[in-house]
């Protein structure tokens, strides 16, 4: 299949901010509020005292040893209070199944094709069942998740709740227990119809029950700071008003979104974690790219070989992981337009 100049899939996944609060006596919602802290740190980066490939720069000893002051954003957990929530919402459409824009008349009917064997052969239910792990494990609580428990619940269309009572005793490669499971295996039904159906409105309403320690460190999403402005914070961190116009710390909806699609353990044999879904399989972790061209393992490649993998799941029901991978990226969108056309 060509890789035509205009090709676009809307995201079928779309989080919104996730907002930090507790309660009060009265079940009031209370917010985590910021504090800004000026810190005298010590200097320790490399390059106060070397340049280039270890060459040391002219510096006296006391200079290195003088304080670097630090002005920031950091948030805690206010004393008595045990438990903090975090809650976001979800919305889902089933927006996988064919272009948003294409400028390829067979380019869109080969896609849509493949979105349609997908489903028919029962691919999104794997898909869901990744996604509705990351949900139910808390894992868009990043950091946050370490703490002393964790309760996920989650509240769909339907008005049929979903609960994990710690969710900390669940990992991803990990085995659940019975009742786990059968939450796992109810999300992940309903996320497979929300994936598949063209026809309904689907969303969820998603909250995680912190248990914590007073003075306990939070860890919301940071703002990007382009540069610095004097008087103000280094480090911002994002924050989302109550209804009482009271502000509160909050993560940003793309780093909500970036947790949940941390599905791709395909793009290894023995992959041992997934990574978030990515065209190139970037791994900030190790600061690599797991899906280089070089290997014929990217998006834009095994996109390319489309009309084979239709073959493949018009012979057989089992979906080979680049398919998954494929549709994956999909379900995520984005802009996938060639340079030019291919010759």
């Amino acid at each position: 299949m060509k890789l035509c100049k205009q090709l676009n899939y809307v995201r079928s996944l779309s989080s919104g901010k996730a907002c930090f609060f507790f309660l009060d006596n009265d079940q009031k919602m209370q917010p985590i509020s910021i504090d800004r802290t000026r810190l005298r740190g010590s200097k320790g980066d490399y390059s106060q005292a070397y340049s280039g490939d270890l060459k040391r720069k002219n510096v006296a000893p006391h200079e290195l040893a003088q304080g670097n002051i630090h002005f920031i954003e950091e948030c805690y957990v206010p004393p008595t209070v045990n438990e903090i929530y975090c809650a976001f919402s979800l919305r889902i459409k089933a927006n996988s199944l064919k272009p948003e824009v294409c400028s390829d008349e067979e380019v869109r009917v080969t896609l849509t094709h493949l979105a349609m064997l997908y489903a028919e052969n029962g691919g999104y239910e794997e898909l869901a069942q990744r996604y509705a792990k990351n949900i139910l494990l808390g894992t868009w609580l990043w950091r946050n998740r370490e703490s002393r428990g964790v309760r996920i619940e989650v509240l769909n269309s339907e008005q049929t709740s979903f609960v994990i009572e710690n969710a900390l005793k669940l990992s991803w490669h990990g085995s659940w227990d019975k009742k786990s499971t059968t939450v796992l295996n109810k999300l992940t039904h309903y996320l497979t119809q929300a994936l598949t159906s063209s026809q309904d409105y689907f969303y969820m309403d998603i909250k995680a029950t912190i248990s914590v320690g007073w003075g306990d460190e939070v860890f919301p999403s940071q703002e990007f700071l382009d540069q610095k402005e004097n008087g103000k914070p280094t480090k911002r961190l994002s924050t989302v008003c109550l209804p009482d116009e009271l502000e509160t710390v909050a993560f940003h909806a793309q780093k909500v979104g970036a947790a949940i699609q941390c599905i791709d353990d395909w793009w290894q044999d023995d992959a041992d974690k997934p990574l978030r879904v990515n065209e190139y399989g970037a791994d900030r972790e190790y600061v690599i790219a797991r899906r280089h061209s070089s290997l014929n393992t990217d998006f834009y490649y095994l996109i390319s070989q489309a009309e084979h993998w239709i073959d493949v799941l018009n012979q057989s029901k089992t979906i080979p992981d680049e398919v998954h991978f494929i549709m994956s990226v999909l379900v995520k969108g984005g802009l996938f337009n060639s340079s030019k056309d291919s010759q």
